[in-house]
């Protein structure tokens, strides 16, 4: 790419160029001065306008070869101003009208597709979008970002239908199909059926399993496995525990082995589904890989989370590793 300052060729080639004759500079000097006195008489005043690096000088004290600083986690997104058009973002009726109706697919339309909704999130545009809102697709709870209201339940879920069921069978009434309709396409791909535990848990009930992870196993290792009331997915309505059967069931656990998982990790997306916790994340997650753990954000977000090949939500909207509490 040719630099903006020119090639060391063009540079030698003008210091080498004759100089104008001399005519010729009090031609162009007595030119300027016509144009100065224009402007006098036609009452533009105010000073000349002066070169923006002129306007900010670096400063005296700038150490403009210091090494830039250590990153920790997952850096921060760089936030530009924008547009006047991206800016504006929220006040768009469209947006406003889908978040008053909970129609999250509308609000990612509006902002031109999952792609563009990420973008608008770490580019700061979309404050709207609240990440820490449960009743949303994009919501996003980490052991360093719980939910809000901490104690929240969705309004309503249900059992998907024509699926093996574990304990705890539940999930929010709107997405249940897609379990249905993502089991059923594993089955018709010959990678057997995909069965369900563990979806809505309440606040109550994740704290009784947290309590007992952490009696057991000690409070790290614990809390590696259960998250906290309240910092938990699966109070959300629309995170799950998957097991596959091929043809007999087996655990949740064993599900990182079998051919089921292996087309979950292909295919999930396309029913809105990703795997929160892989293998390898838990610095950024906190949280020991658990290859049965699904999480949904919608077709939408879950098209763009495959295509940029991202494996954590911290990663997918520029936040921060949260590998422990704060406390």
């Amino acid at each position: 790419m040719t630099s903006a300052t020119g090639s060391p060729g063009s540079r030698r080639a003008a210091r080498n160029a004759a100089p104008p004759p001399r005519g010729a500079r009090r031609l162009a000097a007595a030119s300027i001065g016509v144009a100065l006195a224009v402007a006098a008489l036609a009452g533009i005043g105010g000073a000349l306008a002066v070169p923006r690096a002129a306007q900010s000088p670096v400063s005296a004290t700038a150490s403009p070869t210091a090494p830039p600083p250590t990153a920790t986690g997952i850096p921060a997104p760089t936030r530009s101003e924008a547009p006047v058009a991206e800016a504006a973002f929220c006040d768009r009726p469209e947006v406003q009208a889908g978040l008053a109706t909970g129609d999250d697919p509308a609000v990612i339309a509006a902002a031109g597709g999952g792609e563009g909704l990420r973008q608008a999130v770490i580019r700061g545009i979309a404050p709207c979008v609240n990440l820490r809102d449960p009743s949303h697709v994009w919501f996003v709870v980490n052991k360093t970002i719980p939910m809000e209201p901490i104690d929240f339940a969705p309004s309503d879920w249900v059992a998907p239908s024509g699926v093996p069921l574990g304990n705890l069978a539940a999930v929010r009434t709107d997405i249940a199909p897609t379990v249905t309709a993502m089991s059923e396409a594993s089955i018709a791909a010959g990678s057997g059926q995909i069965g369900m535990q563990n979806g809505y848990r309440g606040y109550s009930v994740q704290q009784r399993i947290h309590n007992d992870r952490v009696a057991s196993l000690g409070k790290e290792a614990g809390e590696r496995l259960a998250a906290r009331p309240g910092y938990s997915e699966h109070q959300s309505g629309i995170a799950i525990d998957v097991f596959g059967c091929t043809p007999g069931c087996s655990s949740s656990e064993q599900f990182g082995t079998t051919t089921t998982y292996q087309w979950v990790v292909e295919h999930s997306w396309e029913f809105g589904w990703i795997i929160r916790y892989e293998d390898g994340q838990t610095p950024i997650t906190g949280y020991d890989p658990e290859a049965w753990h699904l999480r949904y954000i919608g077709p939408e977000l879950a098209a763009a989370y495959h295509a940029g090949g991202f494996r954590t939500l911290e990663e997918f909207f520029g936040l921060p590793a949260a590998p422990g509490y704060l406390d």
